[in-house]
């Protein structure tokens, strides 16, 4: 009996562990996502950036991440997981150090790019490992426990520049940017497990270099969950990543002061902090169309009510709590159910392009509002047009749901509806 409990109790703490590692990971990509957007008031002006070279240096890490994603998916399902997430954090963190040493525009594109290729290998790498790590009761869980670390970094990369760490400087974020991932990849390198239990000793998922990618992620069945997966996780992060982008300015033209709308933004990203923990617990307990779901239909209402409304500034702070806390439900369940979608040979890669698919949402999302905007359309106008998609990314997202039922059916006759679930 003791030897049964203090399995038990070796195996929590080490699901604990791995998801407080991968959670890490996450804060600090959370934080470099907005470090850019953050530092741009004080690095413009520096620089003396016009608005085109912004969007520049503003989108060269979206495209790092968005070419590295896939690639590191593929590397970890060949060499294994831990050297690619190793790599990838301590080569953000040493890019986001050079950054405070650029000379121009184009060494801080270099600097972002680079930060974006280390970034976007860990990604899929920390995703695939919460999922595997834990109990089959609280994988969701486990996925959407890291993934409100997002915008908790994101607040945190704005404190780091209201400090007024060297005065007025636009540095201080890309310092705590670069060391704390160079401090953090030596402990990824001495705490994170090589392999699943039970898996091959060098920690591979997959068959080693001979790993499919185009069989692995569209033969056997696969083309309709790839699809759905992608078209689900873009239009998702287009929404997200166009509300982080554009929201203080969409409601400042509605009206808010330039501090009222730094306010919503804070709700917003509290409420996608308690989001993405929450809609990961409900799947964990069989809401499996009912979270996605709702989710989606809560923030194509709150859409609506931002564009159709005539908001006081406390009915703005809720409605921004409550699509911060939509679009990170529905991101933390598609990130919570893409390692589901594929077999372990191919996991990584799978996830690794799901990601990749996002950031090309991440891309185009600020690219709308601006054109939008620039030709001539209102910001109400701007939030209108994102429930369209909305509503788009949450019937794929249902549709990758019935894709995981309809295989577990396969898999196991029997036991499939009751295991993973129906509601």
């Amino acid at each position: 009996m003791d030897n049964t409990a203090n399995a038990a109790s070796m195996k929590e703490l080490h699901t604990v562990r791995v998801l407080i590692l991968c959670a890490l990971v996450i804060l600090l990509e959370g934080f470099d996502l907005q470090a850019a957007g953050v530092s741009v008031p004080r690095l413009a002006p520096y620089f003396h950036l016009l608005p085109g070279q912004l969007g520049l240096f503003l989108g060269a890490s979206a495209v790092g991440v968005l070419l590295s994603a896939a690639v590191g998916g593929i590397l970890a399902d060949c060499f294994g997981r831990k050297p690619v997430l190793v790599t990838g954090v301590a080569l953000f963190g040493v890019a986001s150090l050079a950054t405070m040493f650029a000379t121009g525009l184009g060494t801080l594109m270099a600097a972002r790019f680079f930060t974006g290729i280390g970034l976007g290998a860990a990604m899929p790498v920390v995703i695939a490992l919460a999922s595997d790590h834990s109990p089959a009761h609280m994988k969701k869980r486990a996925v959407g426990f890291i993934y409100c670390a997002i915008p908790i970094g994101g607040a945190l990369s704005g404190v780091v520049m209201s400090l007024g760490a060297f005065g007025n400087s636009w540095k201080p974020v890309y310092a705590v940017g670069g060391l704390a991932p160079i401090v953090v990849a030596p402990l990824l390198a001495l705490l994170v497990p090589k392999a699943l239990p039970g898996a091959t000793a060098n920690g591979k998922a997959g068959s080693g270099p001979k790993v499919k990618v185009v069989s692995g992620l569209f033969g056997s069945g696969q083309a309709a969950t790839t699809t759905y997966l992608w078209v689900a996780t873009f239009s998702t992060l287009l929404v997200m990543y166009l509300l982080l982008g554009w929201m203080p300015s969409l409601l400042g033209a509605m009206g808010l002061t330039k501090q009222q709308a730094q306010y919503t933004q804070m709700l917003f990203n509290l409420g996608g902090s308690l989001g993405a923990a929450v809609g990961g617990y409900l799947l964990d307990r069989k809401f499996l169309y009912s979270t996605p779901a709702a989710a989606y239909l809560a923030l194509a209402f709150f859409l609506a009510l931002l564009g159709f409304g005539s908001l006081t500034v406390s009915s703005a702070l809720v409605v921004a709590f409550g699509v911060g806390a939509a679009v990170l439900i529905g991101q933390g369940v598609l990130y919570a159910f893409a390692p589901l979608c594929y077999g372990a040979s191919v996991r990584n890669t799978g996830v690794g392009a799901a990601v990749a698919a996002g950031r090309l949402g991440t891309i185009a999302g600020p690219l709308l509002a601006g054109s939008l905007l620039g030709s001539g359309q209102s910001a109400a106008q701007v939030l209108i047009v994102l429930v369209p998609i909305t509503l788009v990314a949450g019937l794929m997202s249902l549709l990758v749901v019935r894709e995981i039922k309809r295989k577990e059916a396969a898999a196991h006759p029997v036991t499939a509806g009751s295991g993973f679930g129906a509601a």
